[in-house]
């Protein structure tokens, strides 16, 4: 069975790629711009294809020959909601079995990126192809939620108001459901899964954590929008405009600034057949990994 997989070297993709080809798909990963195509190979791929998939033509060749998709929207892209209506006109032309759908946790709130995947979601309903959208929250990420803490002392945090609920999920269990959704197939048609890790924490609460793990003190810091971008966007051309980046950040720390962002563990535990991670799992593995790195 052949798999075409988008952001094929975005978190996702590294993590679920071997996955995919340790499980018998032939992975043909899509990257946006030329580079990188022997790390992508080395990850077990078969294939990499380079190409503007906001063109449906362009995706349309790309889906050439595959069963199925799972369509990572590269985050912020200015042509993320063109990529997406590309990906359904694709897929219907070319006949794919099976579309997974990376979409969020409660894509009807009012934040830019949420309504983009809402869009895509009722472009796949009135489309009549076969589709399964995943709904992560949050993601647990160690460059983000322990590498800063290791390095400063500091747990940065992007939500104004620091004692806003948020769920998270691991990574490695995304990624597992990601895999059984396309392994299972047709199990899995027209449903939508909420997907989130066991823990409703704010910032603090994640801090005392990330304390107990490494073994000192850890506090929780609030970060600007800017700062967010400047971290996300480290290596960006400054002559570049990045104000479609800057829109979708202000959205999303405008919401979180007024709202809390939970989910419920119970679909995602269904479907792993075991206990979703918690943030303590997930940050005493990541300081682990992140510790013996640094050692060598």
């Amino acid at each position: 069975m052949k798999v075409f997989i988008t952001a094929a070297f975005g978190h996702q993709g590294k993590i679920l790629i071997p996955k995919l080809a340790a499980a018998g798909f032939d992975v043909r990963a899509a990257r946006g711009t030329p580079g990188r195509e022997e790390e992508v190979l080395r990850l077990g791929a078969k294939e990499v294809f380079v190409g503007d998939l906001s063109d449906p033509k362009v995706y349309a060749e790309a889906l050439d020959g595959c069963d199925a998709v799972y369509h990572i929207g590269p985050g912020a892209h200015p042509r993320e909601l063109e990529m997406g209506y590309a990906m359904v006109e694709a897929a219907k032309k070319v006949g794919i079995r099976h579309v997974v759908l990376l979409s969020l946790l409660q894509p009807y709130i009012n934040i830019i990126q949420h309504l983009y995947k809402l869009d895509h979601e009722l472009a796949l309903v009135k489309s009549g192809l076969n589709f399964t959208a995943l709904r992560p929250c949050d993601y647990m990420m160690p460059e983000v939620h322990i590498a800063p803490a290791m390095m400063t002392g500091e747990l940065p945090t992007y939500h104004e108001d620091i004692h806003r609920v948020h769920s998270y999920i691991a990574l490695e269990d995304l990624t597992d459901v990601a895999l059984k959704v396309l392994v299972e197939g047709s199990a899995h048609y027209h449903a939508n899964y909420e997907l989130s890790g066991p823990d409703k924490i704010d910032a603090p609460g994640m801090a005392q954590i990330v304390s107990r793990v490494m073994g000192k003190k850890i506090k929780a810091v609030v970060k600007t929008p800017q700062d967010l971008i400047n971290q996300l966007w480290e290596h960006r051309d400054p002559n570049a405009d990045f104000s479609h980046q800057e829109k979708i950040i202000r959205s999303i720390m405008a919401w979180y600034k007024d709202y809390d962002f939970v989910g419920n563990p119970r679909q995602m535990e269904w479907l792993l057949g075991r206990p979703a991670t918690t943030f303590e799992q997930f940050a005493t593995k990541a300081y682990a990994e992140l510790s013996a790195g640094a050692a060598h």
